[in-house]
Parts: C-alpha cells; sequence; structure tokens
C-alpha cells in the first residue's frame, strides 16, 4: 500500500473502538451466517467491484424515495428495506463505503435510531480491502429476507423545534457538517434558498478523516482538537446536520 501503515482503530483512542472491525477480522467472518456485509455506495460503484458477498441498498440515504428527499424512512418501510437487504434483529451488520466512512455511518446511525445497534463499521473500507489485494466481485447479492424489527429511538433524533430553540442556547451547539459551498450557500443542492441554521459553526465531514488513497477516521485526539477549534467541548450538547 501506498498509504503509511495504518494504526489500528483499538489504538486511536475512541471511547468505543468495538464499532470497528478490521479487514482481518471480516476476511475471517465473510460467510458467518449472522453477517451481513452492506455496501453502502450508489449502485453504480457496487456494480464495478465489491467484496464478495456483500448486499447494497437502493438508497443509502434511507429517505421515503428517490423522489422525495426530506425525511427517513417510517418505521415500517425502514424494516422492510433491512428485511430485502437481509437483515434481521439478530445480524452482525458491516458497513463500508469508498469514501471514509460517510455512507456507512450514515447505515450505522438509521440502524441505531431503529433500535438495532448490532452494526459496525469497516476500517479503511473497499480501498483497503482492495489495497490488500482481498478478492472482489461484480456479482449482485440478493440476500435471503430477514425479519427486523423497527423500534424509534428519538433520543438521537432532534427535532425542528429541538433545532430552533438550539439556536438561542448557549449549552448547544449546532454543527454543520456538508461542504463549504453549501456553508456559504452558493450550492443549494437542489433546494429553494442556500445558506445555513443561524448560529452554527462549520466543519466539514471531510476533516474527520486522513485523507490519501485508504482514508481512515483520524485519531480521537484529533479530533477532538478539531471539534475544540470550533467551540464543541464535552460539556457541550450537540446537533449535528
Amino acid at each position: 500500500m501506498k498509504d503509511k501503515p495504518i494504526t489500528s482503530p483499538t489504538e486511536r483512542g475512541y471511547t468505543m473502538p468495538d464499532i470497528f472491525v478490521t479487514t482481518e477480522w471480516l476476511a475471517e467472518h465473510i460467510s458467518d451466517p449472522n453477517v451481513r456485509v452492506v455496501d453502502t455506495d450508489v449502485p453504480e460503484e457496487y456494480e464495478r467491484g465489491h467484496i464478495p458477498g456483500s448486499v447494497n441498498p437502493i438508497d443509502h440515504y434511507y429517505k421515503t424515495s428517490l423522489e422525495d428527499r426530506t425525511h427517513i424512512q417510517g418505521p415500517e418501510q425502514f424494516a422492510e428495506t433491512m428485511s430485502d437487504l437481509g437483515i434481521g434483529d439478530d445480524t452482525t451488520v458491516i458497513g463500508y463505503d469508498r469514501s471514509g466512512g460517510v455512507y456507512s455511518f450514515r447505515l450505522m446511525w438509521a440502524l441505531h435510531y431503529y433500535g438495532h445497534t448490532n452494526v459496525k463499521f469497516l476500517d479503511g473500507g473497499l480501498p483497503k480491502w482492495k489495497a490488500e489485494g482481498r478478492e472482489i466481485s461484480t456479482e449482485s447479492v440478493i440476500a435471503p429476507s430477514a425479519t427486523f424489527t423497527s423500534s424509534a429511538n428519538s433520543e438521537i433524533f432532534a427535532s425542528r423545534n429541538q433545532v430552533l430553540k438550539a439556536i438561542d442556547e448557549e449549552s448547544t451547539i449546532l454543527l454543520d457538517v456538508r461542504a463549504d459551498d453549501e456553508w456559504d450557500g452558493t450550492n443549494k443542492r437542489g433546494g429553494s434558498r442556500g445558506g445555513r441554521i443561524p448560529g452554527a459553526v462549520h466543519l466539514e465531514w471531510t476533516n474527520f478523516h486522513t485523507g490519501g488513497e485508504i482514508p481512515v477516521l483520524r485519531s480521537a485526539e484529533e479530533i477532538r482538537k478539531l471539534l475544540a477549534d470550533v467551540g464543541i467541548t464535552t460539556d457541550k450538547n450537540v446537533i449535528t446536520y
């Protein structure tokens, strides 16, 4: 690999290192019947090559439809989406992507929101898997249907009213992780208005990973400093968007 050696997730100082799995771990467990590997990129990327046995969602935003891009799927629709991917109540889900985790952590949040916390992230994603010379497939996978039970966890979701209240609260910080041109309003992403929520701070999501050919999440120390530099410390409540 061209990048410098990657430090194991267990050595980066994270509070929850158990949400990561390594490529070595996945290679050993990829055929386990209770493990479901999810390629969280767009179908076009999946078709060009993916980890053998991995499934691919139609929409990695998990929104109500490809036309309605506003809200996450409701509990019944999300349960159907997961069931169609072969994810059941007892499934260990491993998400990966090609971009340092942006789509995999989206899957992780969606699953946590609907009560399924047995989900992990492949450290280094597909770039690391490929750089190690591991097998790649172009064969689409249709997993056997599973039974998924949705139970929404409102504690990890901020409602509109909560966000409006947070604007004037010193104890809460709104963290805007979008791109610079979205933050300054020049890129409206198809919306009628550009810009940001008043009082929010800005730290684009790309700052949280190392970049390079094999992007991985930065160490806990580096991330804490990035957050502290924009005023986010452990005594603050944080709402991300």
